[in-house]
């Protein structure tokens, strides 16, 4: 033992938490109303219901915009509304956001109200055009607020807002609209269905939301009452699954079905992930056999990128990271990806770009310390549209611009940021020895799940470590560092489960 304390209690005094901090209930989400706008968008829902108007939600089509469109869906559904539908529109075939496609879709089908979910904060084109139809728009999303855009619709939640009370702003798009449907449920006097949870975990950790305050007890209810959050698909999910027995195991069963349902694109708004999930009948087999061969692919083609990507970076010398893909290495669906990995490899801003529907699109990432919508924001006059977060944002823009952005983005870069010191220690918990690092403690560690942002996996430095002293316990997961086999040696790793690691950097 390395000090006086055990591992775990090393680890806890690290992050300055106690076990007390870590007991969790969903008694202790904020009350609803404290969402600005809410109550003027659940009258207006009320009102649809009552006299049954053709509402449509407008979603997104990553994990977190399914899983929003899936429980508003799917609550509306419960309390015995039918004339209710989706649309999730297809980024490969459509630019993000309220376009011409889903505006003609409202008009024929003649829809009274349209529910954004995931998306809709940027829209102020779209949203004025639905006005026109005579249709009202309720936005409810997460993403930053852009003031001098803002959409005139008829209701807006959004935790963003500069004059909305409730305290934690950073939910993901599922988690707004849980929060929603948590209002309108007790407004209605009408329970939820309790799988919302589990679908609201996997939306929220696959957007990358801080894995603390309210996005930490949304996905703690979920390890702790699995059981008792499952609905008939999650009961398919797992009949095709590995044996889930411990928290660690319904974490993992989490990002396993984030992982699926990012795949199954469509056109005409529909989306085969979302049909998976609402369909009771045989059909639900052969859907999920289809999502599962797309996510197969996806991922091999994943890898395929990866490898491109490892050659761009070799080598690479400078304080942020621009790649036009003119010859279309890097599927658009996967510029985000393609962007974090890069960020995770040289630590700098990144951003990806390539031409698309006639239009110049872009994913920007970086880590702490820089802020990708505030740099975007700064070449806005070269931009069609943009928007997201600090660490993830995106852009459209014409093609002609693409030179007088670059040296705008430049400019920004050369006066807001500082690069890291390579010099620098990388941070970690605690020291400790691989003799601690047992099944009892991880067990104790399960307690800090879920994983993610401000909650990373233990971050620990082994001293004089070598790779014969791992032996064929521990699994090196997908580690690009390799120890010496008898060369005594320092390193940091992440410790991933009871039998996982990764090492993070081999010191000198």
């Amino acid at each position: 033992m390395v000090g006086d304390q055990n591992l775990y209690n090393r680890i806890l005094e690290a992050r300055n938490i106690t076990a007390d901090d870590l007991e969790t209930s969903l008694e202790d989400l904020p009350d609803e109303k404290l969402l600005a706008n809410i109550e003027a968008a659940a009258e207006r829902i009320h009102e649809a219901i009552y006299r049954n108007e053709p509402v449509i939600i407008f979603g997104h089509d990553d994990p977190d915009g399914i899983t929003s469109s899936y429980i508003l869906y799917n609550f509306l559904n419960k309390i015995g509304f039918q004339r209710h539908s989706y649309y999730i529109p297809n980024r490969n075939l459509e630019s993000h956001g309220i376009q011409q496609g889903f505006i003609d879709h409202v008009r024929q089908g003649g829809y009274k109200l349209v529910i954004t979910v995931d998306n809709g904060i940027a829209a102020d084109e779209g949203v004025r055009k639905l006005n026109e139809l005579g249709c009202d728009v309720i936005i409810t999303d997460h993403h930053l607020i852009q003031p001098d855009i803002l959409p005139e619709a008829f209701a807006i939640i959004n935790p963003q807002l500069d004059y909305c009370e409730y305290p934690f702003k950073q939910l993901a798009g599922v988690g707004v609209a849980l929060m929603l449907i948590r209002y309108l449920a007790k407004q209605w006097k009408h329970s939820i269905d309790p799988a919302s949870y589990f679908w609201a975990a996997v939306g929220s950790i696959a957007d990358k939301v801080p894995m603390i305050g309210l996005n930490r007890i949304i996905v703690r209810y979920v390890l702790e009452n699995f059981d008792a959050v499952q609905d008939p698909t999650i009961l398919f999910l797992l009949r095709n699954y590995r044996r889930v027995s411990s928290p660690t195991d319904v974490f993992n069963f989490i990002t396993y079905t984030a992982r699926l349902i990012a795949n199954g694109r469509e056109a005409g708004g529909q989306h085969t992930a979302l049909r998976f999930i609402i369909q009771i009948s045989d059909a639900k087999a052969k859907l999920f056999e289809t999502l599962e061969e797309q996510k197969n692919l996806w991922e091999r083609e994943l890898n395929r990128v990866f490898g491109f990507l490892d050659t761009l970076a070799q080598d690479f010398v400078g304080n942020f990271f621009v790649y036009y893909d003119e010859d279309g290495v890097i599927p658009y669906a996967l510029l985000g990806t393609a962007a974090s990995y890069i960020v995770n490899h040289l630590q700098i801003p990144t951003i990806m770009l390539k031409h698309h529907n006639g239009l110049t699109v872009c994913e920007g990432r970086c880590s702490d310390g820089f802020n990708m919508v505030e740099a975007f924001s700064s070449c806005k006059a070269h931009l069609s549209q943009f928007g997201g977060h600090p660490k993830a944002a995106g852009f459209t823009m014409e093609p002609a611009a693409y030179d007088l952005f670059v040296e705008c983005f430049h400019q920004y870069i050369s006066d807001n940021y500082t690069q890291p010191d390579e010099n620098a220690i990388m941070p970690f918990d605690t020291e400790c020895t691989l003799d601690e690092m047992d099944e009892g403690t991880w067990q104790d560690l399960e307690l800090l799940l879920p994983w993610g942002q401000k909650n990373p996996e233990p971050v620990l430095k082994l001293k004089e470590l070598k790779a014969a002293d791992i032996g064929g316990n521990w699994n090196l997961d997908n580690s690009s560092l390799r120890l010496s086999r008898n060369l005594k040696q320092d390193c940091i790793l992440m410790w991933r489960s009871t039998n996982q690691l990764r090492i993070l950097k081999i010191l000198d």
